[in-house]
């Protein structure tokens, strides 16, 4: 008699937890997720973002009986990329840039379509320090909170190195012109006159400056025999017009804006031609 019962005690389990079982393993089907390098967006505000894609393709079976899609960092509990001197805190944002909300560490989205587009957003301040930022993510698909399909996938981003130039504020007075090129209007040229300007250049790397005179001086515009030299002070180095400046600025990898002051002085004037003289004077910067 106790052999009977405990058999049928045995079927009404089973009986019981079959059609839960066939339900789920009848759901299954091909995922994939990639990320595009050369979809990358990148956005200059008041901060920079970059949006790194994240694309989710599905299955025609897997869409019919998957309802959600689940992502995730795989190591912590935030998404974080980790970068040349700090860590990323990403957010994860719909294909109308709509964030996406998370909770306790997944991001939860309704799979609706056999292709769902994302964005994986990381911000700086300004520009990100040069180098390669690097997460790791995994991508579920997902039946009543039951995982049926799931990759991971390695999320990069590379920060170029970039310089910006541009003139301080005391000198856009004194200083015209933009974007790369400017004048300066020295007016009547007497000997041992001096001229004062200063930039700023703000880079996510180390650089290289040169500086050198197109004309070795302040040239006549009609007689070209006729030169004016001059001395220029950059970063406290003087040299003269007919000399080149060569100057590294190395630094651990981060976003420096630092200040640079020019001094000119001109040369001898007396008994020069009258006319106008110029000079073409080339400040480059070679970011590393």
């Amino acid at each position: 008699m106790k052999f009977k019962i405990l058999v049928l005690l045995i079927l009404s389990y089973l009986l019981f937890t079959s059609p839960a079982q066939a339900n789920w393993r009848n759901c299954y089907g091909n995922l994939l997720a990639t990320s595009n390098p050369s979809d990358i967006i990148t956005e200059h505000k008041n901060r920079v973002s970059v949006f790194l894609p994240l694309k989710v393709q599905v299955s025609d079976r897997l869409l019919d009986c998957a309802d959600e899609i689940w992502v995730e960092d795989v190591y912590y509990y935030s998404m974080v990329f980790e970068g040349p001197t700090q860590d990323k805190y990403a957010k994860l944002f719909d294909a109308q840039f709509k964030k996406i909300k998370v909770r306790n560490g997944i991001w939860k989205s309704k799979l609706t379509d056999r292709s769902t587009q994302m964005w994986v957003r990381l911000r700086h301040y300004s520009l990100f320090p040069a180098g390669e930022y690097y997460g790791a993510i995994k991508v579920s698909v997902v039946r009543n909170n039951q995982v049926v399909e799931e990759q991971y996938l390695d999320m990069t981003y590379y920060s170029e190195p970039q310089v910006s130039i541009s003139l301080d504020n005391n000198s856009k007075g004194k200083v015209s012109g933009g974007h790369g090129q400017y004048q300066i209007n020295l007016g009547e040229l007497k000997s041992n006159m001096r001229f004062y300007w200063g930039i700023k250049i703000l880079s996510n790397s180390s650089y290289d400056i040169v500086l050198d005179s197109e004309f070795n001086g302040l040239r006549h515009e009609t007689n070209t025999r006729a030169l004016i030299d001059y001395t220029i002070a950059f970063d406290n180095v003087k040299i003269s017009s007919s000399e080149q400046l060569n100057r590294s600025y190395n630094f651990y990898s981060g976003v420096k804006n630092k200040w640079y002051g020019f001094e000119f002085v001109l040369g001898n004037v007396e008994l020069m031609p009258a006319g106008y003289y110029r000079d073409n004077l080339s400040l480059t910067v070679y970011p590393r």
